[in-house]
């Protein structure tokens, strides 16, 4: 009853701060070596070990998916996990770390459902009124003045890292997605690899991505991707590329 108790309160918290999931950590001491935690808005499972993330699987009775990392650091994308409880599974090597995940996205249909109101109510002409503190937020920023002036803006998630690294006879090609924090660190050790004899050489293109499922699934029916205009997943204009 305890536990039902404290899943309910979790559960309640993360809807009052607008956040997508919560995460009931694993907190046994053999679960220390795998940092895990969610991102600020919930709909990005985090994952840092200290050895390499072999693979991570997330099910339930009527649901699974299932992710192949094999590396230290991975972000799992959760927009396309349904709504519900899930078992996550992340196998390290020899050992399997379990968490909880509660998957809970109320926002964005708020969002979806007020927007398309004061469409509605500008056309008629008639007053935008708030009725909660949600409401008020959103009518700070969906102002008459906005909707008419103001084009929306895609919201970028992630970021797609194709990083070619060359070391004298021999090269290698890593492509990953990745979050700002990881293209920030990426780009300077970019520019300063390319100071270097062997790094000279070193290839590094990023896009910004708005959609990291649609655009994985595009990816892999066209191998052709890097060329692509008119696509809504991502940015067909590379966010940085070397030597620009």
């Amino acid at each position: 009853m305890k536990t039902k108790y404290a899943i309910f309160c979790l559960f309640l918290a993360s809807l009052i701060y607008g956040q997508e999931s919560t995460l009931l950590q694993n907190v046994n001491y053999r679960a220390d070596e795998l940092k895990h935690r969610l991102n600020t808005t919930g709909d990005t499972l985090v994952l840092e070990g200290e050895r390499t993330i072999d693979k991570v699987d997330i099910f339930n009775d009527d649901f699974k998916k299932s992710f192949i990392i094999e590396d230290k650091k991975t972000l799992i994308p959760l927009t396309n996990i349904p709504n519900g409880q899930f078992v996550t599974e992340v196998k390290v090597q020899d050992k399997l770390i379990i968490m909880t995940l509660i998957r809970h996205k109320p926002r964005d249909i708020v969002s979806k459902d007020l927007t398309a109101i004061h469409i509605e109510n500008l056309n008629e002409g008639q007053p935008l009124i708030a009725q909660n503190e949600t409401e008020v937020r959103l009518l700070a920023v969906n102002t008459p003045e906005t909707l008419k002036n103001n084009t929306p803006k895609k919201s970028v998630r992630f970021y797609w890292i194709v990083n070619k690294i060359h070391k004298g006879h021999s090269s290698r090609k890593v492509m990953k997605i990745g979050d700002k924090e990881t293209v920030d660190k990426v780009i300077k050790q970019n520019e300063i690899d390319l100071k270097t004899k062997t790094g000279r050489h070193n290839e590094l293109i990023i896009w910004e991505v708005y959609d990291t499922s649609k655009f994985m699934k595009y990816k892999r029916i066209n191998p052709d991707y890097a060329n692509a205009e008119n696509v809504d997943c991502f940015n067909t204009i590379p966010f940085y590329k070397s030597g620009s």
